[in-house]
């Protein structure tokens, strides 16, 4: 519990200057030694998303200045996607979401304790170990994929593909072992003219065409079958 004196030296820590990544990692490191908390590093991000960044051993807090002197706050534990994500206009908040997570809280836990942080269904699969059924649903429903749908439907309905990672890059189905690891056995369907697929692997640099979906897909089932065992 924080003292009036406290109190009072937090808010001035969270006012502004924060307009700049260098402003901001000093305003979030006076919060963090006022509240006794060990964050680690805190280093300045450029780019698009520009601000301070908090590494742990579950990715990285990422906190943004934007517009209105609000600031936007995400997890970036996967590739693609925030694990969750939030906007505050209390800078005090942002340090308490990223103390949170670096000392292992999990996302309910600081959706609890900090309620304008959301996460996905597919940010909560990964926390619970077994993203894929997550992400097969979130690419059958999505209206972006509508016509890739008969390819996607007929991948998850085959017993020996459903239980990989799905993605959809360029209208070929990608299927891999472990998420954002193509080094871990990376199968791709790629659609061709009348009718016919193109069945890609990676590592090996497998490829062979066939004239319909049902063997393309029997032959990406065999493509996983030939990789050793992880």
């Amino acid at each position: 519990m924080t003292t009036g004196g406290q109190e009072a030296e937090l808010r001035v820590a969270a006012d502004p200057d924060t307009a700049s990544p260098a402003g901001l990692v000093l305003r979030i490191e006076h919060i963090a030694l006022a509240q006794g908390l060990d964050l680690g590093e805190v280093r300045t991000r450029s780019g698009w998303d520009a601000g301070a960044e908090v590494s742990t051993d579950r990715g990285k807090v990422v906190v943004s200045l934007c517009a209105e002197d609000s600031f936007r706050i995400q997890i970036l534990r996967h590739r693609g996607f925030p694990s969750s994500e939030g906007w505050t206009n209390d800078l005090v908040a942002a340090v308490g979401v990223a103390n949170l997570w670096h000392q292992g809280g999990s996302l309910r836990e600081l959706h609890d304790r900090f309620p304008f942080m959301s996460w996905s269904d597919l940010a909560q699969a990964f926390e619970d170990g077994d993203p894929a059924p997550a992400k097969w649903s979130e690419l059958l429903s999505s209206e972006w994929h509508l016509r890739d749908r008969p390819l996607l439907q007929a991948a998850h309905a085959h017993p020996d593909l459903c239980k990989f990672w799905p993605d959809i890059s360029h209208r070929s189905l990608m299927l891999c072992r472990t998420p954002f690891d193509s080094e871990s056995g990376l199968v791709k369907i790629w659609p061709l003219e009348e009718g016919r697929y193109r069945v890609t692997m990676a590592p090996g640099g497998f490829w062979r065409e066939v004239s319909s979906l049902s063997t393309a897909l029997e032959v990406a089932a065999a493509c996983f079958v030939s990789l050793p065992d992880s």
